[in-house]
């Protein structure tokens, strides 16, 4: 049987069995009672039988919360620290790299620099920046 078979017998068998309890309720009202006082007693107890269920499912789920957050807690706070270590040394290893690597590159880029502004000044010349938009 498949779990929607089950879903619907289940179903109809809650509804059989709350009839039933209403049914017996019901016979056994007294004799001096209307039967509009009946389905009102009635009716009380399910009101309160409903609640009942409602308080038990929602202290559940409060349980289950907590759970929860303690599970998370235990797990994201050791997690969240070794993030910040890695972040810390993938900081480290860019700032090596930045200064190590790059050194080189700038120390040539600023002679090459150097070399253009001396052969400016002992020549004299500047370049003339090309002109845009004339052929």
């Amino acid at each position: 049987m498949s779990a929607k078979t089950w879903g619907i017998l289940g179903g109809v068998g809650l509804l059989i069995v709350l009839l039933l309890i209403g049914w017996g309720l019901y016979v056994l009202g007294g004799a001096d009672e209307s039967a509009l006082e009946r389905l009102r007693d009635i009716a009380v107890i399910f009101v309160v039988l409903l609640f009942l269920v409602t308080v038990v499912l929602l202290a559940g789920i409060t349980g289950a919360l907590v759970f929860l957050v303690m599970q998370i807690k235990d797990r994201v706070i050791p997690l969240l620290e070794e993030a910040t270590g890695t972040v810390r040394r993938v900081r480290g290893t860019t700032n090596f790299i930045t200064e190590e690597a790059m050194r080189p590159l700038i120390n040539v880029a600023s002679g090459y620099s150097r070399l253009r502004k001396m052969r400016k000044v002992v020549t004299g010349k500047t370049k003339k920046p090309p002109k845009v938009g004339k052929i």
